[in-house]
């Protein structure tokens, strides 16, 4: 930058006095913005300290939304606010005069904080003005501009008038210093002309407001929130012989917090200088240093480094119109142009979708079912070799962690899938578990999520498909139904297996092939499946097609409080088992009544809430749950969604009303299970 435009603002300062950091206490900013913005009411009963204008906005803003006002102690008549009484967790009252006012809420106005560290850091020792009770600039450089409240006091238009001026000189000095500096640089373009006149400063000065100097009461109290500094520690600090703010400031750590003495710096000064007998202006200010907001130590050591991942079917999906969608770290088809025709597509003929970035785990050893049995909430002791079981994982506090298929390949071979988005997660969990618990198991545990291209074929004709291009497997319904795996050698490559499992709820297969032949079993499939409408689709089909069949996503339909009998699962959740992750919390949970996953349809099959969409009780704004999904099915030709309701709403016919994001209340009908689509399965089973 050439040129620096100061233009902070001012921060509303804190005022100092017995049990001013309790709850209930807040300055006139803070009340204005909860009314204004926010439409909340702070309090039922007020005291309004004010100094200024502000704090009189604050009183009448207040009483507009029906807070009684207790009180108006106006600080412009040397009237004081001694105390705040309550409790650690209430205000209870206020005493200022020797009078006690009961209240539930403290307004304070008490001044302005002018936050001139970026002039400080650009050399310019800020001046103290005790007619106006701030601090403004000195001298900065003539590369180093201040306005708005930092320059001074004015009305709007004064205000936007200066900022503007401001500007202009900001553009005429940066062209002087572009020709200065470029003119400087060895090897740089030689520059055209003159260098500018350096522009004189004419805009109209701001004015100062008169302010009473208000930092501290009769009484002691809180200055730094952030490191719970007192005045009093100050005053001792003084006492002390720490005679010099900047040593103070170390030995007590007060603007040393979070804040980084945005609220506090000038009460630090103040209670300092009443404590020596001097003026702020000769106790002076401390100095500021980079950075003036708080930065990440990433931000710090530079450029994150953050692969993206993609399947070796990417420059397929690249050459035929995909449309991508980031998921954690993969670049994911999201769709190639039509959503709904993707869907109807699958759902009539059969489509292809890439789903590489599953989680795969290859589990090999003897141990492998305690080690099932510890982590699923249902039991796995007697998992036949060919077959697939679903198993939903919880936490050590019962909250739903993940959930995916398992099969098992050999007698001492299983193949466990998870979540996309939990792969590495369930990884670091198992190891976990085998590391630090169960080391004595005998368990090898190595995760093949990139090893293997994942595709899914689904849809009525997935059966004449695969068989074109796969030997050594029969495919019938009786020889391979639903839920079991089978190794197959795919277009001509060996050592692939399949699933025949559907999360669109349609008859499917689940090919996992060696990455580098992803891309030539990928276009084996397209080629021999032309005759059949073949056709590839992305998640945003996927989604639409696993919300018909009912399916819940962990981490979108659950949440970070989403217990196992949540989900609807409860025949899952073995209490009979000796122990797995989650059995305590889920056993209390059992018999609780706790927010259910259900399908809900609108009334209006035209109407698609907002994810996240509040449901309400009728017409008052009580929260009975939300949205946690919800599409338009190309399928059904309506809207359905999947929630989250209080337990009274669960049960199938409960007429609903959900808040949409418009503010409008539209009625809704839980129905009896989660499929919206083929609740028997019959499509999936075929």
């Amino acid at each position: 930058a050439k040129v620096l435009v100061a233009a902070p603002g001012l921060i509303e300062r804190p005022y100092v006095f017995s049990g001013n950091d309790r709850p209930g206490v807040i300055t006139s900013g803070a009340a204005r913005r909860l009314i204004n913005l926010w439409g909340v009411k702070p309090g039922e009963r007020a005291v309004v300290f004010t100094a200024n204008s502000d704090g009189d906005a604050a009183a009448a803003d207040l009483d507009r939304v029906g807070v009684e006002i207790a009180a108006v102690i106006d600080g412009r008549e040397g009237k004081r606010v001694s105390s705040a009484q309550g409790s650690s967790r209430a205000l209870g009252a206020v005493v200022a005069g020797g009078n006690r006012i009961e209240a539930d809420l403290l307004v304070v106005a008490a001044g302005w904080t002018a936050p001139t560290s970026l002039l400080n850091m650009a050399g310019d020792r800020p001046v103290h003005d005790p007619a106006a009770a701030r601090f403004f600039p000195s001298d900065p450089p003539g590369n180093v501009l201040a306005t708005g409240g930092l320059a001074g006091d004015g009305t709007l238009d004064e205000l936007r008038a200066h900022g503007a001026a401001t500007g202009r000189l900001a553009a005429q000095r940066a062209a002087a210093v572009a020709h200065r500096l470029q003119a400087m640089t060895a090897r740089a373009r030689p520059v055209d002309g003159d260098e500018p006149a350096w522009a004189p400063d004419e805009r109209t000065p701001l004015g100062r407001d008169p302010h009473p100097e208000l930092y501290r009461s009769d009484t002691h109290g809180m200055v730094d929130f952030s490191e719970d500094v007192g005045s009093k520690d100050l005053v001792a600090a003084a006492h002390e012989g720490y005679d010099s703010v900047e040593l103070a400031k170390r030995y007590t750590t007060s603007t040393m917090g979070p804040s980084q003495g945005k609220l506090e710096t000038v009460n630090t000064v103040a209670a300092i200088a009443e404590a020596r007998g001097e003026t702020i202006a000769q106790v002076g200010t401390t100095v500021w240093r980079p950075p003036y907001a708080p930065l990440t130590l990433g931000a710090l050591a530079g450029r994150v480094f953050e692969p993206v991942r993609v399947s070796s079917i990417h420059p397929w999906h690249e050459a035929n119109g995909v449309s991508t969608i980031i998921a954690g770290q993969w670049m994911r088809p999201d769709h190639y142009g039509d959503p709904a025709a993707e869907v109807r597509n699958v759902r009539t003929n059969v489509g292809l979708i890439d789903v590489t970035p599953l989680g795969k785990l290859d589990l090999r050893g003897p141990d492998i079912p305690k080690l099932l049995n510890l982590l699923y909430t249902n039991k796995w002791s007697k998992l036949p070799v060919g077959k697939v079981r679903y198993g939903m994982m919880c936490s050590e506090d019962g909250v739903v962690l993940d959930d995916g298929v398992t099969g098992r390949l050999g007698s001492e071979h299983y193949l466990m899938t998870t979540t996309s988005s939990g792969a590495g997660g369930v990884w670091e969990w198992v190891e976990n578990w085998l590391q630090t618990e169960r080391p004595d198991w005998k368990v090898h545990v190595t995760p093949v999520t990139t090893a293997y291209v994942s595709i899914n074929v689904a849809g009525p004709k997935a059966r004449e498909l695969v068989s074109r291009v796969t030997e050594g497997v029969d495919l019938s319904p009786e020889s391979f139904p639903y839920m079991e795996v089978r190794l197959a050698t795919v277009a001509g490559v060996a050592g692939c297996f399949m699933w025949r499992i559907g999360f669109t709820g349609e008859l499917s297969f689940e090919i996992h092939a060696p990455s580098g032949h992803g891309l030539h079993v990928w276009e084996a499939l397209m080629d021999a499946g032309r005759d059949l409408g073949v056709g590839p689709f992305g998640l945003e089909g996927q989604r639409i097609m696993r919300l018909e069949k009912g399916h819940f996503i962990v981490g979108q339909d659950t949440d970070g409080l989403t217990l196992g009998p949540s989900t609807g699962l409860s025949p899952l959740i073995k209490l009979d088992k000796d122990d797995f992750a989650g059995l305590p919390e889920l056993a209390w949970a059992a018999d609780r009544s706790l927010p259910m996953i259900v399908a809900i349809q609108p009334d209006d099959p035209n109407v698609v809430p907002d994810e996240a969409s509040q449901i309400v009780r009728g017409n008052t704004n009580e929260i009975l749950g939300r949205i946690t999904s919800a599409r338009m099915s190309p399928t059904l030709g309506r809207s359905i969604c999947l929630g989250q309701v209080e337990p009274e709403l669960a049960a199938g016919g409960t007429k609903v009303t959900v808040l949409l994001t418009s503010g409008e209340r539209v009625g809704a009908t839980v129905m009896d299970h989660h499929a919206h689509f083929d609740p028997a399965g019959e499509r999936l089973r075929g």
